[in-house]
């Protein structure tokens, strides 16, 4: 998934950008009112044309500090209702029409976006063959139980996810103010030198990909609260049984394996890299152990640890459309529910 290569200063300098250019759009909405109601229209103009041009600058901000986008449009639904509210209060019919009109359009795509389906694209190849880079996945929000925009805060009951499942989470390197030992709360049951590693690694990662609201990852889940799971090379154990493995395609460039979780089939991608690898884990409650399907070239939980139950997202359910580029036109030859 996509990496945000910010230094803390430049957190600092966008968060500031922020706050003050949403300060400069609440001047503008009160200089607006104020040019309607003394009708002066060329001034109301100049100020609309101003306040689009500030409120694409605060979505750029929005994206560039990777900021929730489904809080940014559930503000945005309580700010049209206030201003519905204020034009009805003041009799300023204009704002009244508009900010009605505004409020009905932000609270459906809010209500669709936050409460059922929240579409994604896939920007690397760390889930290959099944998930290709281009690829428009539909995110099913419900799926572990529906959570208000924007928060943890769960508004029916949490539903786990289930081995196999191909999820969206924020992993915990990502997140600036996460300590390593919530990213493995096990550390002091492995050896000296294994936790100092993975503590090195951690602190690398997170001092180079961390952002406020941290980045979205698309992983499947081998691991849930309680497994204890095992990696030799290619091979996985969880709970002392053998995940079935079958080779069906093989080249000097990569090999293609037909792996059977929980009854779920899957394939993934080995080229060779990670034959000597080795791995255990006894997952904790909360937790979760996530890894790509693209095993040579996934960072998953084999460097970064556990992600946790706190910052699910939602279960990755269909590819709906595939755009690889620009130059290229959008189809739907990839349409398909994923494995």
């Amino acid at each position: 998934m996509p990496f945000y290569l910010f230094s803390r200063l430049e957190i600092k300098v966008l968060s500031t950008g922020l706050i003050f250019s949403i300060l400069v759009e609440l001047l503008g909405f009160v200089l607006w009112i104020k040019f309607v109601r003394d009708g002066q229209n060329k001034y109301k103009d100049f100020t609309s044309a101003f306040m689009f041009l500030v409120a694409l600058f605060i979505l750029y901000q929005v994206f560039k500090l990777n900021l929730d986008f489904g809080l940014v449009l559930a503000t945005a639904t309580l700010f049209a209702a206030f201003a519905w509210i204020l034009g009805s209060f003041i009799k300023l019919e204009e704002l009244r029409k508009e900010s009605k009109s505004y409020f009905f359009i932000l609270l459906v795509i809010t209500c669709i976006r936050s409460f059922a389906y929240e579409p994604y694209q896939i920007p690397s190849r760390s889930m290959v063959p099944g998930l290709q880079v281009g690829d428009f996945v539909l995110v099913n929000k419900y799926a572990y139980g529906l959570k208000f925009p924007g928060s943890h805060l769960l508004l029916t009951a949490f539903n786990a996810p289930q081995r196999n499942d191909v999820a969206v989470f924020i992993p915990p390197h990502t997140l600036c103010d996460t300590e390593a030992i919530e990213a493995r709360p096990d550390l002091a049951n492995l050896s000296l030198a294994e936790s100092q590693l993975f503590l090195k690694k951690f602190s690398s990662l997170q001092e180079s990909r961390c952002t406020p609201g941290g980045v979205k990852f698309v992983k499947r889940v081998i691991g849930v609260p309680g497994d204890v799971v095992e990696i030799k090379g290619y091979e996985i154990w969880v709970n002392g049984t053998k995940i079935q493995q079958k080779l069906i395609e093989s080249d000097s460039d990569e090999n293609l394996i037909q792996e059977t979780l929980n009854e779920g089939i899957h394939v993934i991608r080995t080229l060779g890299l990670s034959d000597y690898a080795q791995h255990r884990w006894k997952v904790p409650n909360g937790s979760y152990l996530a890894i790509g399907d693209n095993r040579d070239n996934s960072l998953d939980s084999r460097a970064w640890g556990y992600f946790s139950e706190d910052y699910l997202i939602g279960k990755a359910d269909f590819i709906w459309m595939h755009w690889s580029s620009y130059s290229s036109l959008p189809t739907l030859s990839r349409n398909k529910k994923i494995q």
